[in-house]
């Protein structure tokens, strides 16, 4: 007999819509646990913002005039790695890095001094830090001048793409971050990253405190989710396991399903049959 059902009475598929689920993520680089050296803002040297685009930053009013910048130690040159991990599979539409990097020198006798580069190195990587891909490598000059007595100098400097990229689940992505210097002679000297900035030189009452941060706009690759959100084919057919109607399963069947032992006899119309079943081929022959 024919189901209790129209056989072309489809339940609604699930359709992910991208809109919904596209996020811009501020991962800040102030976390990493490093020494943090004072520096005055409204006492700087010299300021070099090598960019500064119109970016979605993450950002505070503040009056705030004694930042800090995170460093490795006196005279040692700063090379630090950051880690992240997906909870899920995304594809990353567009990074942008904005940092600040500074020289602070609290004392000095003899010799040049300066941070004049920014390298970053992004890459996804399996958990045991195996490289998986490279996604870039990027130098940038910081035009900071050659210091020959105690001061304080700041570069902000913006690595930016849009060349879309996939991130797996479980797999990190490392951004590393090495600055290029010069340190001869005798001095003493913090190089580093600070975490919170500002684009403007000079002391006001009201401005804008930037973050140090790698920004990624993402969506959800939906990897985990491909029982659900997958393509409706013949090898992959709409799922209606569990679902019933009328007190008849809707379970979904292959297409090349074998038949049923025994095959029930039927009577009624091939249009009234629910599927549409092919038997292996056999051989031909006289029997």
């Amino acid at each position: 007999m024919p189901p209790p059902y129209n056989t072309n009475d489809l339940l609604v598929k699930p359709v992910y819509d991208v809109a919904f689920y596209g996020e811009d993520l501020h991962l800040p680089l102030g976390v990493a646990p490093l020494a943090g050296q004072n520096i005055t803002w409204s006492q700087l040297d010299e300021l070099k913002v090598v960019d500064s685009d119109i970016e979605n930053y993450s950002r505070i009013i503040s009056d705030a005039d004694t930042l800090s910048v995170l460093n490795k130690g006196d005279g040692v040159a700063f090379d630090h790695e950051y880690n992240w991990l997906s909870d899920m599979s995304a594809w990353v539409y567009k990074y942008n890095i904005t940092m600040a990097v500074a020289l602070e020198l609290t004392a000095w006798t003899s010799g040049d001094h300066s941070v004049d580069s920014v390298r970053i190195i992004l890459t996804e990587r399996l958990q045991d830090g195996t490289l998986v891909k490279t996604i870039a490598d990027s130098t940038k000059n910081t035009g900071m001048t050659n210091t020959q007595a105690a001061e304080s100098k700041v570069a902000i400097v913006t690595f930016e793409g849009n060349q879309p990229f996939k991130i797996s689940q479980g797999n990190f992505v490392r951004l590393q971050v090495i600055l290029g210097r010069t340190d001869t002679m005798v001095a003493t000297s913090f190089d580093g990253v600070m975490p919170l900035f500002y684009f403007q030189e000079g002391a006001s009452p009201v401005r804008q405190l930037i973050e140090s941060t790698m920004n990624l706009h993402l969506y959800p690759a939906l990897d985990h989710a491909f029982a659900v959100f997958r393509d409706q084919s013949l090898q992959e057919p709409m799922d209606y396991d569990g679902v019933t109607r009328g007190g008849v399963s809707r379970t979904a069947e292959a297409f090349n399903a074998p038949l049923p032992e025994p095959i029930p006899p039927f009577i009624g119309d091939v249009k009234d049959l629910p599927h549409a079943h092919f038997p292996a081929s056999r051989p031909l022959g006289i029997q």
